[in-house]
């Protein structure tokens, strides 16, 4: 069976704008962020919505910027598909994080898999979001849809897309889309086969070798 999956990152926020370290924090779009996503739907950068499942991850920011590209359609929550929760480093800036010992280790790269106190590990995470898309796939395939579309995060969408394609980017981050951009996924019988943009990501879609056929 062959499906497309699409994932929209949500707008930007009061943390994007400022960079400041958030996931499990519940920030609203900005003004600014709305208005950029209004333009992009008027501009018909995002995908029909007919025919397809759609979701959002529950988080304030993908409700408000589901509504802002699809009204009041019907859609699913998938939970597992929140962003990272930092801890006891949400809402902290880079400065504040790197006069913390295990932050500035965090950020120097000298953790392999860090966990955040009061929030996820990095192994939790990966776990998590993994078996989110793999719910809404599956959903589709046994109701017989081929197009599924997910307002979620920049963070869970970089590690899925790195997950999919490991050859395409030399860096996870590379992925990460602007905000209201993402990425589109063809699947064929639940392998990856290629992908491509919504917007400006982190790089210009193309087909990728399924490792089945290697």
């Amino acid at each position: 069976m062959r499906q497309i999956v699409y994932l929209i990152r949500h707008g930007h926020t009061a943390g994007t704008e400022q960079n400041i370290m958030y996931g499990a924090t519940e920030l609203p779009i900005t003004e600014e962020g709305l208005r950029e996503i209004h333009r992009m739907a008027a501009q018909e950068v995002y995908p029909d919505p007919q025919d397809a499942i759609l979701y959002t991850s529950g988080m304030l920011r993908t409700e408000q910027t589901f509504e802002a590209i699809y009204g009041d359609a019907e859609h699913s929550v998938e939970p597992l598909l929140r962003e990272i929760n930092f801890g006891k480093f949400e809402m902290m800036t880079i400065d504040e994080i790197l006069n913390d010992d295990y932050g500035k280790a965090w950020l120097r790269g000298e953790i392999g898999e860090p966990e955040f106190e009061g929030g996820d590990s990095i192994d939790g995470f990966r776990t998590r979001v993994s078996q989110g898309l793999r719910e809404i796939i599956q959903e589709a395939t046994e109701r017989g849809v081929d197009r599924i579309i997910a307002v979620i995060h920049g963070g869970v969408m970089s590690y899925l897309m790195q997950s999919l394609f490991p050859d395409a980017m030399e860096d996870m981050w590379e992925w990460t889309p602007f905000p209201g951009c993402g990425y589109s996924i063809e699947l064929q019988d639940d392998i990856p086969v290629s992908w491509g943009t919504i917007g400006i990501c982190g790089g210009m879609g193309h087909p990728v070798r399924s490792k089945k056929n290697d």
